[in-house]
């Protein structure tokens, strides 16, 4: 989702994401996240610095429902 909206291919996704961050997700992996699926704290910490996104939203609604997303 996040990779069309930059015009990149998963594949390229998954490339820059280990020459920036030196942290290796097969673009196989990042099809599953966009389907829901359960993704590693390392993982996630090098998405949001690739697609600069915040992760204090998402933590702070957390703390406040205590609610869990739901993950396949």
């Amino acid at each position: 989702m996040l990779a069309s909206k930059k015009e990149l291919t998963l594949t390229a996704v998954s490339q820059q994401v280990d020459a920036r961050y030196h942290v290796r997700m097969a673009p196989s992996m990042l099809s599953r996240y966009e389907h829901g699926y359960s993704i590693s704290i390392n993982h996630l910490f090098a998405l949001a610095a690739f697609y600069q996104l915040r992760l204090d939203p998402l933590v702070q609604e957390f703390a406040k429902t205590g609610q869990r997303y739901l993950t396949r």
